[in-house]
C-alpha cells in the first residue's frame, strides 16, 4: 500500500508525522504529487521533510507457501491464498448517542454490511462502554447478532422531573460566565425553588453545573481511551487498508482532553489508521426560541470529530438524515494520501501545542487535508524503546523490506489432534549487515519478530528474540558465506495463517521483512 518504508525512528521518536490529503478545485482527490511538491511549517517555521510516502488503496492476492507434509523433507507447494486487505473498524460511542439516533444507525449499520462485506474485507464492531466487541470478522451473522445487543451506556441522569443542564452551559457556568449563570439558574429555579426567592440558587446551580462536568468529563476520557485502544488494535492487522468508522453524536472535548485526543491522532497516523466520523444527530432544524449557549454546545460537541477526522486524513459527515449513505461513506474506500515526517529541530518535551500548516507549492487551487496541530511529547523516549517500536511497526505492515536480507522457511510437526509445533527458520545474509569493531570482534544485536495472524487477519501468536552477536573475523567469513540462521517455534492450531517475520539489525538500524501464507491440516 505504501511505497516508501516505514519510517525510521532513531534515538529519540521526534519525527512529527502527517497524513495529507489534497482535493482539487471539484473535491477530487490528487494523486501523483512527490515530496518536493510540500511545504510544511510548525509553528509558522519551515521544516524539512524528512519523510515522504504517498499512498493509494489497492487490494492485492499474496502468494504463499504451503508444506505438503508433516515433514521437512517434503518440498512445500506455491499456493495462492486471498489475504484480507481492508480491515474496518465499526466504532459506537454509546456514551454520546440518544436512543432513537443509536436505534436508526443501528439498523443503517445493519444494511451498510449486507452490502459491503466481501472476500478481502473484515469487519469489527467496538462500543465505547466495551459492552459489545466482535473481532475482525466476515461473518455477517455474528456481526448482526453483535448489533442488535447494542444499547445506550449508562450515563448521568438529573432528578426526576428536573431538566437537564446542558454541558456547554455547566462549562460556562464553571467558568463563572455570568450570563451563563443566569441562564442556568432560570432553568433550574422551578426544579430546586418551589417558593421564589430561592436564597440557594445560586450554590444548588453551581453543584449541578459540577456534577453535569464531572459526568461529561468521564465520558470524554472513556471514548478517548476506547478509541486508543482500537487504535492499537487495528494497527495489530497485517497491512492493508485500516478504518475505524466512528459514530457519535459527539461530546465536548475540554481542555484536559486535547492532549490525549492529540495522542490519539498521532498513533493513528503512525499506524495508518485512516478515522471516518458520522454525526448521528442528523439534520438538526434549529427551535426558533434555541439558547446562544445551548447552539454553541451543539456545534462544539461536533468538533471532537471533525477534528479525528480531519487529522488523520479520514471524512466527517453531518447535517444528514440517510444513516445508510453516511455509513457508506465513512466505510468507503479511502482516497490518495500522502504521509510526511519532520523532525522538528530543538523539540522540548515539555507537552506544548504546536500548529501545523501544510501547503502544495505553486498552487492556489488545491485543499489541503491534514492535522492542525500536534501536542510535543512529555518526555523523551530512549533508544531502546524506540527500536522496539520500529520494529512493531513493521512487523504490522504489509510491506516486502529489503534492508536486511531474509528468507523465510517452515516446517511443522504434529503434537496431538489439536496442535501443531510450528517452526519459523529465518536464513540471513549477514553481508548485507553491519558489524562493529570491538576488540578485534565485530559485534551486532539482531532481533526477530515472529507473528501469525489468522484468515481473518487477527493475531494469534508471536515471538521476539534478540541475538547478541560477538563474532571472531574467521566466524564472520565463513557465516557470510553460508549464512545465518535463525528459528522460532508456535504451537498452533489446524487453520490457514499469515505468518510475518521481521528481523532488525541495531547497528545499521536496517530492517529485513517477509510473509508467507500457510495453511497446517
Amino acid at each position: 500500500m505504501q511505497n516508501e518504508p516505514v519510517p525510521v525512528i532513531r534515538s529519540q521518536t521526534n519525527l512529527i508525522m502527517v497524513r495529507v490529503v489534497v482535493r482539487d478545485a471539484q473535491g477530487n482527490p490528487v494523486s501523483g504529487l512527490s515530496r518536493g511538491d510540500f511545504q510544511l511549517f510548525d509553528n509558522k517555521k519551515a521544516q524539512a521533510v524528512s519523510y515522504f510516502s504517498a499512498e493509494a488503496p489497492e487490494g492485492a492476492t499474496r502468494i504463499g507457501t504451503k508444506p505438503s507434509g508433516a515433514t521437512e523433507k517434503q518440498p512445500a507447494e506455491r499456493v495462492v491464498t486471498a489475504e484480507p486487505q481492508r480491515f474496518t473498524a465499526i466504532f459506537f460511542d454509546d456514551y454520546h448517542m440518544e436512543f432513537a439516533d443509536l436505534v436508526q444507525i443501528r439498523e443503517a449499520a445493519k444494511r451498510y454490511m449486507g452490502k459491503s462485506l466481501d472476500v478481502g474485507e473484515r469487519v469489527a464492531i467496538s462500543a465505547a462502554s466495551g459492552n459489545v466487541h466482535v473481532e475482525f470478522t466476515n461473518d455477517r451473522d455474528r456481526l448482526e447478532q453483535a448489533l442488535s445487543h447494542l444499547v445506550l451506556a449508562p450515563r448521568f441522569e438529573p432528578s426526576p422531573n428536573c431538566p437537564k443542564l446542558p454541558t456547554y452551559l455547566a462549562q460556562r457556568v464553571e467558568d463563572m460566565d455570568q450570563e451563563a449563570v443566569k441562564a442556568a439558574e432560570a432553568l433550574l429555579e422551578p426544579c430546586y425553588c418551589h417558593i421564589p426567592p430561592c436564597p440557594e440558587l445560586p450554590t444548588l446551580t453551581r453543584e449541578e453545573a459540577k456534577r453535569v462536568i464531572r459526568y461529561s468529563d468521564q465520558g470524554a476520557a472513556n471514548t478517548i481511551e476506547a478509541l486508543e485502544k482500537l487504535v492499537r488494535r487495528m494497527a495489530e492487522t497485517p497491512g492493508g487498508e485500516r478504518t475505524i468508522a466512528m459514530v457519535s453524536d459527539g461530546f465536548l472535548n475540554n481542555e484536559a482532553y486535547r492532549y490525549q485526543l492529540g495522542v490519539l491522532i498521532d498513533h493513528a497516523v503512525r499506524a495508518r489508521v485512516v478515522i471516518n466520523a458520522l454525526d448521528a444527530k442528523g439534520l438538526y432544524v434549529e427551535p426558533a426560541d434555541e439558547s446562544e449557549y445551548a447552539r454553541q454546545g451543539r456545534k462544539k460537541s461536533g468538533d471532537v470529530l471533525w477534528e479525528a477526522a480531519e487529522g488523520t486524513g479520514g471524512v466527517f459527515v453531518e447535517n444528514t438524515n440517510d444513516m445508510e449513505g453516511g455509513m457508506n461513506r465513512i466505510g468507503a474506500l479511502g482516497v490518495p494520501a500522502y504521509v510526511l515526517g519532520f523532525a522538528p529541530a530543538d523539540l522540548k518535551f515539555d507537552g506544548k501545542f504546536h500548529t501545523l500548516t501544510v501547503k502544495v507549492a505553486d498552487s492556489e487551487h488545491f485543499a489541503v487535508q491534514a492535522r492542525r496541530g500536534y501536542f510535543a511529547p512529555k518526555q523523551a523516549e530512549d533508544a531502546a524503546t524506540a527500536e522496539n517500536e520500529k520494529v512493531e511497526q513493521a512487523m504490522f505492515s504489509e510491506q516486502e523490506m529489503s534492508g536486511l536480507a531474509v528468507k523465510l522457511s517452515a516446517k511443522f510437526d504434529k503434537v496431538d489432534s489439536q496442535t501443531t509445533k510450528f517452526s519459523v527458520i529465518a536464513d540471513v545474509d549477514l553481508r548485507s549487515m553491519r558489524f562493529r569493531k570491538e576488540g578485534g570482534h565485530n559485534l551486532d544485536d539482531v532481533t526477530l519478530m515472529v507473528a501469525l495472524f489468522d484468515g481473518d487477519g487477527n493475531y494469534v501468536s508471536g515471538q521476539k528474540k534478540t541475538i547478541k552477536m560477538h563474532l571472531s573475523d574467521s566466524t564472520l567469513r565463513r557465516l557470510e558465506g553460508t549464512g545465518a540462521t535463525m528459528t522460532t517455534e508456535l504451537n498452533v492450531k489446524p487453520g490457514r495463517y499469515l505468518v510475518r517475520a521481521v528481523l532488525g539489525e541495531s547497528e545499521s538500524q536496517q530492517l529485513g521483512a517477509a510473509s508467507e501464507s500457510v495453511e497446517i491440516p
